[in-house]
C-alpha cells in the first residue's frame, strides 16, 4: 500500500489544482486569446448582448427634481459604433408630475466612449452626447425647455454610467497572471478589451 504524502507537498497539489480549476473555469469565459506571437497581450470579447444584458440591470433609472417632476428611463437598447469607437443606448422615457400627475412617454438616444475605471473595476461611460430627447404631447412652451435643458441634464444624469463591472476573481486572477486591462475597442462583434502585461504601454 503507497505511503501517505508528507503535508505540506499534499497541500501544495491541493493549491495547484484549484488554481488550475479557476483559471479553466474563468479563461474560457473571457474569450481570451493571444494576440501574435509574443508579448503577452491578450484579448477578452464582451458581445452586444452581453453588454445590453449587463446595462439593462441598471434600469429602470428613475430621478426627481425639485419634488415636482420625475425622470424615469426604462427598456436600454444597445448597438455598436465600431467607425468611432462607440456605444449608442436608445431609452424609453417618462416624465410623470407630482402634483397634476400627468405622465409624458418619449425617448432619449445617445452615443458615448468607454473608459476603464480601474479602482472600481468596471469599464464606465464617458463623453456621452444625447442626439435626440423626444418627449410627446409636452405644449409647445414646455417642449422649448425640454429641448434647451435636457439635453445638458441626461448627459449628467449619465455620466460615468457602469457598462460593464468585471467579477472580482476574474481581475484577480489577471492580476496573478501579471496583466492590466488596456485599449477598449468596439468592433462590429463587441467590445474587445485587451489585456496587457503590466508593464507593457
Amino acid at each position: 500500500m503507497p505511503s501517505a504524502l508528507p503535508a505540506s507537498l499534499a497541500r501544495r497539489r491541493c493549491h495547484a489544482l484549484a488554481l488550475g480549476g479557476l483559471i479553466a473555469a474563468l479563461l474560457p469565459s473571457l474569450q481570451a486569446c493571444a494576440a501574435g506571437s509574443g508579448g503577452g497581450v491578450r484579448t477578452q470579447l464582451l458581445t452586444q448582448q452581453r453588454l445590453n444584458e449587463m446595462v439593462a440591470r441598471q434600469f429602470p433609472y428613475t430621478r426627481s427634481f425639485s419634488g415636482l417632476v420625475d425622470l424615469s428611463l426604462q427598456s436600454p437598447r444597445l448597438s455598436l459604433l465600431p467607425a468611432s469607437n462607440r456605444l449608442a443606448t436608445a431609452f424609453d422615457l417618462v416624465l410623470t408630475e407630482r402634483i397634476g400627475r400627468r405622465r409624458f412617454t418619449g425617448g432619449l438616444d445617445l452615443d458615448y466612449g468607454l473608459r476603464f475605471d480601474a479602482q472600481a473595476g468596471a469599464i464606465r461611460m464617458a463623453d456621452a452626447r444625447v442626439n435626440r430627447l423626444s418627449v410627446d404631447q409636452l405644449p409647445r412652451a414646455q417642449q422649448q425647455l425640454v429641448a434647451q435643458y435636457a439635453p445638458r441634464i441626461a448627459e449628467q444624469l449619465l455620466a460615468d454610467l457602469v457598462i460593464y463591472r468585471f467579477p472580482p476573481e476574474q481581475l484577480e486572477l489577471a492580476r496573478n497572471l501579471g496583466l492590466r486591462v488596456g485599449t477598449l475597442q468596439v468592433t462590429r462583434e463587441g467590445l474587445s478589451v485587451e489585456m496587457l502585461p503590466q508593464g507593457l504601454r
